[in-house]
């Protein structure tokens, strides 16, 4: 690493004394900004951590140092700082020079002086958080993967999946523009007689974020040095940054506001040894795409590529019936097409090489005499793959997913339909590497938050005996985040078993009373440092019941962390339950829990979606709050393993927020539809 940063040309004033008096004296992190939130001093425990290099830091701005999902939670650090109301400690996640991520935990030093900058002080928090974090943005970053992946495989119409490639590039990368630019004669990548690029045989097939002076620009990219550059031409990834005259894009070339630096990369789009065109990217971040997010791009311009190119013979199917056999038989899919009577009029030679059946003699014959039994559904199924999962049981086993749709002709009259198989055998082995690297990190991790639980309460038992109040704070502290942390772990635990279809209740009596007066016992200590409390409701007699009790409660407490956690502006939370007698579907003998708080609500569009695998409510993400989209997901499979439901509405008493409403049988009853959800069939 390079010398840190002391002082880079601070733009603002930095009294000498505060320097001497604040500066120096703190072994924590300390970070000095501008009123207008830019970098002007840095202690070396601040550059030691976040592993800074001088020379990129002169005026940059402090939220962008941050990981994206922490950038609007730090613009808002910042904005209370500027109005001297920030009183609490903000947890942020840090991108470190060496492509890292660190949380660090910061508050702000009061001065009380209008000439000085803000000063922030901040500790790095624990491994465990941190690992876990890191582990979040890595499941983010795959999830966005397969929804590519996905949509690539959705759909075959050019505009829309371009679209919506870069919709989700940008959202995940936090760009500020990117732009696809096709050529008409597919150019050789590798080795051999390179036919030459001619930057007049690129067009524009789509963009998001220029403004549209700029886009008529990019009808010539030979006039646009961070664009065209022959020497990079044929390289698998060209990158060009500088000040806007360096790049040659200017503030007014695109639809938001900039920082002073820029940063764009272009991507070949490249299909087997084609390449289609160029993918390329706009972005004002510090440390802009680091090498992490360069290979996602890269890999995401492999993807594009066979996906460009299967779009494209789609376009000469529909131009010209009589190519329909040798395009349909060029492209990598498996293809089935029938007509009104389900017999079988086509079926492509890449059909039989997935399903390993001679296909060439099925034209003709009824497509349910043809089609082989070992293609099975597959039970064991992922949200994250859109469409039907089938299996094949073979000599190489494979997973399929399967599109139908219906063929109409031009006045909506059904002519048949069409079929297509897509060969997902290694991303869906991916999937399953994954959740077993959740579980075994998720195992690993409760051993030292275990042990750090146990001494915590050890010590937190002698400081009550030596009457020191404010180590009996900390240590309630340690001991109630010691309590998040295995909660988190259990989940991300239960997630993998509900993926594997091996979640396994142990129903025992109990009452509803004692449950959730346990649970309410969880959050002691953050009513208190809050200042908030829980409001209950609770039947007079005794509700029996045989639920779970310990996952039952981990439910309570992911939905009351919930509530408390997206009503910033304060508000107590309330649980009322009920035995219900008349609940549809329910018999005579079932239970109704509510939460409501005063939060921020979630859209009824959105209700849905909540409890899917990593789903996050678009507002939440984009008002900075943290979270992962585990809890609701194992929350609603918990409930349905008991027979039970869980939904989202409008909060009880009428204003903002939201009540979740749990329905359950007094007595777990799992049925065969609750297994297929337990074997993770969400898709």
């Amino acid at each position: 690493m390079t010398e840190g940063l002391s002082n880079p040309s601070p733009p603002g004033p930095w009294p000498a004394d505060l320097a001497e008096a604040v500066l120096q004296t703190t072994p924590d992190l300390l970070i000095a900004l501008s009123p207008g939130g830019r970098i002007q001093h840095l202690n070396a425990a601040a550059r030691h951590t976040l592993q800074l290099r001088a020379e990129a830091l002169a005026d940059a701005r402090f939220v962008d140092l941050l990981e994206a999902g922490s950038r609007a939670k730090g613009q808002r650090l910042l904005e209370e700082a500027a109005t001297s109301e920030a009183q609490q400690v903000y947890e942020l996640n840090h991108v470190t020079g060496d492509g890292q991520i660190v949380m660090v935990g910061y508050r702000v030093v009061p001065l009380q002086r209008p000439d000085t900058p803000i000063v922030l002080i901040g500790q790095p928090s624990a491994s465990t958080v941190t690992i876990t974090e890191r582990l979040i943005a890595l499941n983010r970053r795959l999830e966005a993967l397969f929804t590519l992946a996905a949509s690539a495989s959705r759909s075959l119409v050019l505009h829309e999946l371009l679209d919506g490639a870069l919709s989700v590039i940008r959202s995940e990368l936090q760009l500020q523009a990117a732009a696809i630019v096709l050529t008409g004669m597919p150019v050789d990548a590798h080795g051999g007689e390179r036919m030459p690029l001619n930057p007049q045989q690129l067009r524009l097939a789509v963009q998001q974020g220029f403004a549209a002076s700029f886009v008529d620009k990019l009808a010539n990219l030979s006039d646009l040095p961070a664009f065209w550059n022959p020497s990079i031409r044929h390289e698998r990834l060209s990158l060009v940054q500088g000040t806007a005259d360096e790049v040659g894009i200017y503030p007014s070339d695109l639809q938001y506001l900039t920082g002073p630096l820029l940063t764009v990369a272009g991507v070949p789009l490249v299909s087997e040894t084609r390449q289609l065109g160029w993918l390329y990217v706009v972005t004002d971040r510090y440390n802009a795409l680091p090498p992490d997010e360069l290979d996602l791009l890269e890999t995401v311009g492999n993807l594009l590529g066979p996906t460009v190119e299967n779009a494209r013979l789609y376009d000469a199917l529909r131009e010209t019936s009589s190519r329909l056999a040798a395009v349909l038989d060029s492209i990598d899919s498996g293809v089935l097409l029938s007509d009104q009577s389900g017999v079988v009029r086509y079926a492509n030679a890449r059909l039989g090489t997935l399903l390993e059946v001679d296909v060439r003699q099925w034209p003709g014959h009824p497509r349910a005499e043809v089609m082989p039994a070992t293609l099975q559904p597959l039970k064991a199924s992922d949200h994250l793959f859109d469409g039907e999962l089938w299996e094949v049981a073979g000599a190489t086993a494979r997973v399929l997913r399967r599109f139908a749709q219906p063929v109409k002709d031009q006045q909506g009259a059904a002519l048949g339909s069409i079929e297509v198989y897509s060969d997902i055998t290694q991303l869906h082995r991916t999937n399953q590497l994954r959740d077993e690297f959740v579980a075994a990190a998720a195992h690993d991790l409760k051993t030292p938050v275990t042990a750090v639980k146990g001494y915590a309460q050890i010590a937190l038992r002698l400081a009550r005996k030596l009457e020191e109040p404010r180590l009996v704070q900390q240590l309630s502290m340690i001991n109630a985040r010691s309590d998040d942390l295995a909660l988190l772990m259990d989940s991300l635990l239960d997630m993998s078993r509900i993926q594997a279809g091996r979640l396994r209740l142990d129903p025992v009596p109990g009452v509803v009373q004692d449950l959730v007066g346990h649970v309410i016992k969880h959050f002691d200590f953050d009513l208190q440092r809050r200042q908030r409390s829980i409001q209950c409701e609770l039947p007079n007699e005794p509700l029996e019941v045989e639920w779970d009790r310990h996952r039952m409660e981990g439910v309570l407490i992911n939905l009351i962390g919930n509530a408390f956690k997206y009503s910033p502006d304060g508000g107590d939370v309330l649980i009322r339950v009920q035995h219900v007698l008349d609940a549809p579907g329910f018999g005579n003998d079932a239970v109704e829990l509510a939460v409501t708080d005063y939060g921020i609500g979630i859209p009824a569009a959105e209700r849905e979606n909540i409890f899917g695998r990593f789903y996050r409510v678009r507002e939440a993400v984009e008002q900075g709050f943290r979270g992962n989209g585990i809890g609701l997901y194992t929350s609603h499979s918990i409930v349905d393993a008991h027979g039970g439901r869980i939904w989202a509405d409008d909060a009880l008493h009428g204003g903002p927020g939201t009540t979740m409403y749990i329905l359950m049988p007094r007595v777990a009853q799992p049925n065969r539809e609750n297994e297929s959800v337990m074997a993770g069939s969400s898709a």
